[in-house]
């Protein structure tokens, strides 16, 4: 599932925005900070992705001692599986304590939300076997949680920066093979989630159709997070989901 916040203070002021700064091809978000002219925050130009690397603790139903992958030295964004004769290399790598916060406070907090906050776009993708942390990791399941996910603090980091008269408007939608259903919107009568369709203009492809709904903190945005939730656990019967 994937959440989307948007950021306006009025339309004639984005779209000269966009005229001013158009969106830049192969920068990478990976550290350094805004410059004196305000630049796009970013320190290596020839990629675009930044990859980091949760490592999630046991749960209570695997037997200790059965950790298959090890971080030799703690410094080194490495890890080393026991099936495997060499290491694997990431941006980042975040252990079973704190990974979640060490991962923001790596590749999110330092250059991806100075980008969001002037105009451009930005993405954290979380992806992974099923039961490896996913949805925990971004913070998009039902429910209290003792421990934010990326989505909490980034969004409770963006309503403290944003600048004055500006809004805010989140969509939460879901893509489950070829279909994009939205998760905000009212279901039909027989329990199905509306589907969207990807449609391309100007700006790049897009859900022009997608429910977005205006939030004004990060509580806001928590229970949209929850209604979503609640909407793709009553629609997954309807699906044949393997992962």
């Amino acid at each position: 599932a994937l959440l989307s916040v948007y950021m306006s203070a009025n339309a004639s002021a984005s779209a000269s925005e966009q005229q001013q700064h158009p969106p830049r091809r192969r920068q990478r978000f990976s550290g350094g900070g805004p410059n004196a002219d305000g630049e796009m925050v970013s320190t290596r130009r020839s990629e675009c992705v930044q990859v980091a690397l949760v490592v999630r603790p046991l749960l209570p139903h695997e037997p200790r001692g059965s950790e298959c992958l090890h971080q030799p030295q703690p410094e080194k964004p490495e890890v080393v599986l026991d099936c495997a004769p060499f290491p694997f290399a990431f941006d980042h790598v975040g252990g079973p304590e704190g990974g979640i916060s060490s991962v923001y406070d790596a590749c999110v907090a330092p250059t991806l939300l100075p980008n969001v906050l002037r105009g451009c776009n930005a993405t954290v993708l979380a992806y992974g076997q099923t039961g490896s942390g996913k949805t925990h990791t971004m913070g998009s399941g039902a429910g209290a949680r003792r421990v934010p996910g990326l989505i909490q603090m980034s969004v409770e980091q963006i309503f403290e920066r944003l600048p004055p008269g500006a809004a805010a408007r989140a969509s939460f939608v879901q893509i489950y093979e070829d279909a994009v259903h939205d998760l905000l919107a009212p279901a039909a009568a027989d329990g199905e989630l509306p589907r969207l369709h990807l449609k391309r203009d100007g700006a790049g492809w897009g859900l022009p159709a997608a429910r977005r709904e205006l939030v004004e903190s990060a509580a806001d945005v928590t229970a949209l997070l929850a209604r979503g939730a609640a909407a793709r656990a009553t629609s997954s019967t309807r699906l044949n989901e393997h992962s």
